[in-house]
């Protein structure tokens, strides 16, 4: 059994959209948010979930949050920095078990997991051949996980999680595995060594994704780069004479792995540009498969004072040639200066969490500016935005100016609303739409050859009128045609759309859900009838 899914984030399978236009749906953000503050004696300032996941094996939310200070005062047992380790049921109430892990002043009545630092963590032989890079000033010990996948195919029990670790001591992006989440062995060598001139100047500048593209069946980083050092994610010798710049701009690369251990494919992939404006930077990048396409998160660094950081939306095809989705729009808005996430950055989720319908995603979040100097309050927390699956954006119909001569006075016409699609041939005999109407709008689909030619049995006149709000639509004609008469056939879709949104299509070879939308989930407009076909 197999789908396909539309999300429509790019023009891919678009041909035209007369009277149609793209439109961002930010998420809300969660009413408990932060859903995750600082109650323990072993936190500190920091609270970033590096990375979130929902284990359907173990039914859970898990999150990997770094934890810590960068002010001396604030050290625990001399660590600046630390991975914890949390559980929720819902994604919204979360646990913090004393798991026992390691032992930290003298206590092991916490939840931290790694640091990064022996005794506490077992690590695998040393690989000859590696160069380490310049020795960091000390700013206490930090060590974290920055991203942790399930394994899709561990050689035992020890490897069913992987995380890519990052250490101040080395300097380094770190490979390390463990059985349950919670007891990490980590590579001793990094196959990603810090170049000495990061954009911090504080040797801890490498922040870091990792996900397991089940596509290309291939390990995939994405890592903070500087431009100067082209598309290397490595240093090398000459590195060490390497001369500073007037400006390093935080940018992102790319490489590819089959075995965690040889990394090839290295590409310099996605920067702020010259349509972006000048003070800006990609302060960090994640991404992930979200059906047949691939979801990035930008949090984009504003330089001027007084420097927030907000999310901004990105979709590719192959993972590594990325398109803004409605450019210059933030997908999560950074809240007012003071408050938790007025610097919001979207850290590792591998997988998109999908939890009754709903994506989940976490974010971390600061209330001070990135160039603050001994902020009077500093604090953060987990950020949490919800909303319906599939629904990052939308086609949206106009209400098209019409002659003012019209005998009956009206002034638009919401009839003249299409998209139609780049031919495709039909591999899936069921086809849905994720829409929602208002006001008496519709949406009528009409299939079309390759030549633009209505397909006699589902033409426009012959389609049923879809109306409401619900996340899987069946598309049908008169006569109980549906699109199962076109498999193997190559057509193009025209969707008439009054008043109407279109999200998503999915192509299935099984039936779905309604998923019909309740009131107070809609996005506004508000209005349109209960889910029906007619």
């Amino acid at each position: 059994m197999g789908s396909m899914t539309e999300l429509f984030l790019d023009n891919h399978m678009i041909e035209e959209t007369p009277g149609v236009s793209r439109r961002l749906h930010p998420p809300r953000k969660h009413l408990a948010n932060p859903v995750v503050r600082r109650d323990r004696w072993w936190e500190n300032t920091y609270m970033q979930p590096y990375c979130t996941m929902y284990d359907q094996e173990d039914k859970l939310f898990k999150m990997w949050m770094r934890t810590g200070s960068d002010q001396k005062t604030g050290y625990l047992d001399g660590y600046a920095g630390y991975t914890t380790y949390l559980t929720s049921a819902d994604g919204i109430h979360w646990d913090k078990p004393e798991v026992g892990a390691l032992e930290i002043a003298g206590r092991r009545d916490h939840n931290i997991v790694f640091t990064g630092f022996e005794p506490d963590t077992k690590t695998k032989p040393r690989r000859p051949g590696v160069i380490i890079p310049h020795t960091q000033p000390y700013q206490g010990k930090k060590g974290w996980l920055w991203s942790v996948v399930k394994h899709p195919k561990p050689k035992d029990e020890s490897e069913k999680y992987v995380g890519l670790a990052w250490m101040m001591k080395r300097c380094g992006a770190h490979i390390c595995t463990s059985p349950d989440g919670i007891h990490w062995q980590r590579d001793e060598d990094s196959p990603f060594w810090q170049t000495p001139n990061d954009v911090s100047g504080e040797g801890d500048d490498a922040l870091l994704h990792l996900i397991y593209d089940r596509a290309k069946q291939k390990w995939v980083i994405y890592r903070r780069i500087v431009p100067e050092f082209s598309e290397r994610m490595i240093a090398v010798e000459a590195d060490r004479d390497w001369r500073g710049v007037e400006r390093y701009n935080r940018s992102y690369a790319y490489a590819e792995s089959e075995d965690l251990n040889t990394w090839h494919n290295h590409k310099f992939i996605l920067a702020m540009d010259a349509d972006d404006p000048p003070d800006t930077e990609l302060y960090q990048f994640a991404c992930h498969k979200f059906g047949d396409i691939y979801v990035g998160y930008m949090s984009v660094f504003y330089l001027s004072h007084p420097q927030p950081i907000n999310i901004h939306l990105a979709t590719s095809r192959d993972g590594i040639h990325f398109t803004r989705v409605c450019r210059g729009q933030p997908f999560i808005p950074n809240g007012r200066l003071g408050y938790f996430d007025y610097m919001a950055m979207c850290c590792s989720q591998p997988e998109p969490v999908v939890f009754n319908d709903t994506v989940y995603v976490y974010y971390a979040g600061l209330n001070f500016p990135h160039e603050a100097v001994d902020p009077p309050f500093e604090q953060g927390g987990v950020g949490l935005v919800t909303f319906k699956r599939d629904r990052f954006a939308s086609l949206e119909s106009s209400e098209t100016p019409v002659s003012p001569d019209r005998e009956d006075g009206h002034r638009t016409d919401p009839r003249r609303c299409r998209m139609v699609t780049k031919p495709f041939t039909v591999r899936h005999p069921k086809l849905f739409i994720n829409a929602a109407t208002w006001q008496w709008g519709s949406v009528r689909v009409e299939a079309l050859t390759r030549g633009w030619e209505p397909i006699p049995g589902f033409t426009e006149p012959e389609a049923l009128d879809i109306r409401g709000d619900a996340l899987d639509f069946p598309v049908r004609w008169r006569d109980n045609h549906t699109i199962a008469k076109l498999v193997g056939k190559e057509i193009r879709l025209k969707f008439y759309m009054k008043r109407a949104r279109l999200y998503a299509m999915t192509l299935s070879d099984e039936d779905r859900k309604l998923g019909a939308v309740e009131q107070e989930d809609r996005h506004d407009p508000p209005g349109g009838s209960a889910p029906r076909l007619v």
